[in-house]
């Protein structure tokens, strides 16, 4: 499998979580950010002063499955932070004398967990099996009041760490890079959580087929490329300039995700408009 825009996006954010190794709702992940009907919802407070009314981090750290000693370390006043996406945070530090953070979280100004990294997280202990890993991936989710995620997650080794990832799905359509994510030692010590949701355009009421999108990606290719598997549905972002960026900024479209592979053998995969099959962007690896 070849390392999408998505990600590495998804990478960009998990030295927060991975710190010293490599370093990457609410309870659950919420279904989408599209237009709902029903009343309008009252006005939110500002970001800065939502960050008084948070839990205090003090408190997040004794809630810890393994809990983190408290004693002599400084909580910071919470501070708003911007997303490339342009999503507001707040972020609650706890620092030793020193000035190190040993726990850092992210909310977003209605206190809802986006992400956690917990510093000096030990490697010893016995390695657990994938199983073992999941397990305890719902225990430290279960430990902060996390509603748990289901279905089954992907397990992978990110240096010393491992990463347990379920990913995001919308009915039934994955959101490339979303999900809740649990990065631990390999004895299952947590490091960080990390949820990503991104906001969603309106699903298009027509799309176009399969058979389709396919016909409309090879008229795309460069010459020597090929189209390989079957176009599958999923959530993306525009593409910016070569199409290997993506435009964080902006909701993620309804999308036939075409794979494939340039004369060389560099894998490939076209974004096409799911009901128009206008080009989104190209997903490649240099």
């Amino acid at each position: 499998m070849f390392d999408s825009p998505c990600i590495r996006r998804t990478r960009v954010l998990l030295p927060l979580l991975i710190a010293a190794a490599c370093a990457a709702p609410t309870g659950a992940l919420a279904p989408s950010r599209t237009q709902a009907t029903g009343p309008e919802p009252s006005t939110p407070l500002p970001a800065r002063d939502a960050a008084a009314l948070l839990p205090p981090i003090t408190s997040i750290a004794g809630a810890l499955l393994e809990p983190l000693n408290t004693a002599g370390l400084l909580a910071e006043p919470g501070s708003l932070i911007t997303l490339e996406s342009g999503e507001e945070r707040i972020e609650q530090r706890l620092v030793n004398a020193g000035g190190v953070a040993l726990l850092t979280i992210q909310r977003t100004p209605g206190g809802d967990l986006r992400s956690l990294a917990r510093a000096n997280t030990p490697y010893a202990g016995a390695a657990l099996s994938s199983a073992g890993l999941r397990s305890r991936a719902l225990l430290h989710l279960a430990s902060l009041r996390l509603t748990l995620p289901r279905g089954t997650p992907i397990i992978s080794s990110v240096a010393e760490r491992r990463v347990v990832l379920w990913e995001r799905s919308v009915n039934g359509v994955p959101v490339p890079g979303d999900g809740t994510r649990v990065v631990m030692s390999a004895s299952g010590a947590l490091v960080g959580i990390a949820i990503e949701e991104s906001a969603l355009a309106a699903r298009p009421a027509a799309l176009r087929s399969a058979a389709e999108a396919r016909a409309a990606a090879l008229a795309l290719l460069p010459t020597g490329a090929s189209l390989v598997g079957v176009p599958r549905l999923g959530w993306v972002h525009h593409g910016a300039m070569a199409g290997d960026e993506e435009l964080l900024d902006t909701p993620r479209q309804l999308a036939w995700r075409v794979r494939g592979a340039f004369a060389d053998g560099r894998p490939l995969e076209v974004h096409l408009d799911a009901a128009r099959l206008t080009l989104l962007g190209w997903d490649w690896v240099r």
